[in-house]
């Protein structure tokens, strides 16, 4: 089997990871992974970015963290692919399949509303999923779902507790949606690891989109070897 992380952030592009490059890289080749998809907050979540600086600008800050990643990951052996964390009012998805160009097209793409955002991403063939749905934390004021405007849910995050990873395991079942898990990886020494397993490899971001969407992608959860 091989192993993706569908869902970790780095410190260059999300303001409260800890992870650079190399130590990204480490840990999941010490682990036993094949890949993984960087993540980073977008504009509108907890992000490094200036957001004084023209889009262009803003998109290109926010491809550092990606862009370092995977250039360490070339070095050492280490597939990277691009995804990023949208977020609404603490309500958080996982957009894959959307590259640089459709960025930079895109320059009021935080305006339209988040069901107008994901309704777009899809149409342009973006895989979307709903990040750890029943979390719950003093900044949310509410738990909001979305199972009607998404491609799947992510069943198991690797940070949250045993009753949230069940509820949206439930949530998935009951509407169809394809099942993703992955770590949401800030910091190196986090206890568990999540993600999703293939019988085959996946050269790029389009495989995992098809993986996903076809049934061939499993989640999984393991322990972290620090």
């Amino acid at each position: 089997m091989y192993r993706y992380e569908t869902h970790c952030h780095t410190k260059y592009t999300s303001a409260c990871s800890q992870l650079d490059a190399e130590t990204l890289v480490s840990l999941y080749l010490k682990n036993g992974y094949d890949g993984i998809i960087v993540t980073d907050h977008f504009l509108n979540g907890n992000t490094t970015v200036d957001l004084s600086k023209s889009w262009e600008a803003q998109i290109d800050e926010f491809f550092i963290g990606y862009e370092r990643v995977r250039q360490e990951g070339e070095k050492r052996g280490l597939k990277v692919f691009f995804g990023f964390e949208y977020s609404y009012l603490g309500t958080d998805f996982l957009v894959y399949g959307l590259d640089r160009e459709f960025l930079y097209a895109h320059p009021g793409l935080l305006e339209p509303g988040v069901r107008a955002f994901l309704s777009l991403a899809r149409e342009k063939g973006a895989l979307c999923v709903q990040a750890h749905p029943y979390r719950e934390a003093d900044y949310i004021d509410h738990i909001r779902l979305y199972p009607s405007d998404v491609d799947g849910v992510e069943t198991i995050n690797a940070g949250r507790n045993e009753r949230c990873n069940r509820l949206a395991d439930i949530l998935a079942d009951e509407y169809s949606l394809a099942k993703t898990g992955g770590s949401d990886l800030h910091v190196s020494r986090q206890k568990m690891l999540a993600g999703i397993e293939t019988e085959f490899p996946l050269a790029c971001i389009a495989d995992f989109i098809a993986a996903v969407k076809k049934g061939e992608a499993k989640p999984f959860a393991v322990q972290n070897i620090f």
